[in-house]
């Protein structure tokens, strides 16, 4: 990704989390989806991008649940977690083509299945109401996770990205249903917006490689 375009989207997203830390303001939640819009535009001016719609429209779809989420809306959460779940789906399905069963391997998986089984288990009791859509929401995240580590590839952006995305969820939903964290919006929005870099920068990779069978 170009230099100059990377130091815009740092800056932005720096400039995002740096406001989490004061008064809130009116077009905050444009504020927030800025930088993954400007990721949705980098994709876009890549041509030659192989099922790049796949791509667009799981970016877009992520930039429409940070505005969902900052937005004051009376079913934000719940609106906001469909529009990240159908971004995973999207990824999920971008990624498709590169898939490669052999790249996964037992410790990973088992440490993977460990960390679900923690996090639905602390997750569950405390969700009340909305234990269907966490469910569901940890389904679609865990496709994402699986299909970024079965990714033909020989870089590490793209599981880098997927890990930072488990990170970021992970941290919000702890601080929203357990416990409240010293700095959550820092922690999560950090870890949120390097997975998200990661993911397209592996992805626009990706595609310079083989595919798998």
């Amino acid at each position: 990704m170009h230099r100059i375009i990377t130091t815009i989207y740092w800056l932005l997203a720096l400039s995002y989390i740096t406001s989490t830390l004061t008064t809130t303001y009116s077009w905050s939640f444009l504020h927030k989806a800025a930088p993954i819009l400007l990721l949705g535009v980098i994709v876009w001016k890549r041509a030659s991008l192989s099922t790049r719609w796949w791509l667009i429209a799981g970016v877009l779809s992520s930039a429409a649940g940070d505005m969902l989420l900052a937005l004051p809306l009376k079913h934000s959460f719940i609106l906001g977690l469909s529009a990240f779940a159908l971004a995973h789906i999207l990824y999920s399905k971008f990624l498709f083509g590169w898939r490669n069963l052999n790249r996964l391997n037992l410790l990973t998986v088992s440490l993977f299945s460990a960390y679900l089984v923690v996090m639905l288990f602390l997750l569950l009791p405390a969700v009340g109401s909305l234990r269907l859509p966490v469910i569901g929401y940890f389904v679609v995240i865990s496709v994402m996770f699986i299909s970024a580590l079965a990714a033909n590839t020989q870089g590490y952006a793209l599981r880098l990205g997927a890990l930072l995305f488990l990170v970021s969820d992970s941290l919000l939903a702890i601080n929203a249903f357990i416990t409240p964290l010293p700095l959550q919006s820092v922690l999560v929005m950090s870890t949120y917006y390097a997975a998200q870099f990661f993911i397209v920068t592996g992805c626009i990779q990706l595609v310079k490689e083989p595919k798998g069978d």
